[in-house]
């Protein structure tokens, strides 16, 4: 049960990790909005700041979790600096993105959204 355990988590780290650059539109982007989101309720900081760190902590968060449950499967030096590339890489990339959006007006808190959404005639 142990191993099945530490296997799991495993695979939830790589999928949160800069490895898998083929998930971040699909998990790491959406889970760093709504962390974002929810950040923004406490912490009264630009959300596209808040996005951009939430991003990061996902990364840095998948491999974390796969570094403490798979430390038999230590990764190379050369995979931790491909890690440590496609992090920098991904984050550069969706910081322009973001500060794109956030000058067009399009980047804005879920609760404009659903009131645009629930509030048209």
């Amino acid at each position: 049960m142990k191993k099945q355990l530490q296997s799991f988590i495993f695979f939830i780290g790589w999928v949160l990790s800069p490895f898998t650059t083929w998930n971040d539109l699909f998990i790491n982007v959406p889970l760093s909005y709504l962390i974002a989101n929810f950040l923004y309720c406490f912490a009264r900081l630009p959300l596209k700041w808040l996005l951009i760190g939430s991003y990061v902590v996902t990364n840095l968060l998948g491999l974390l979790l796969m570094y403490l449950s798979g430390r038999e499967y230590v990764l190379s030096a050369k995979n931790k600096v491909k890690a440590a590339v496609s992090l920098a890489v991904n984050t550069a990339v969706l910081s322009a993105v973001v500060y794109l959006l956030d000058k067009s007006g399009k980047l804005a808190l879920l609760s404009v959204y659903f009131s645009k959404l629930f509030h048209q005639p």
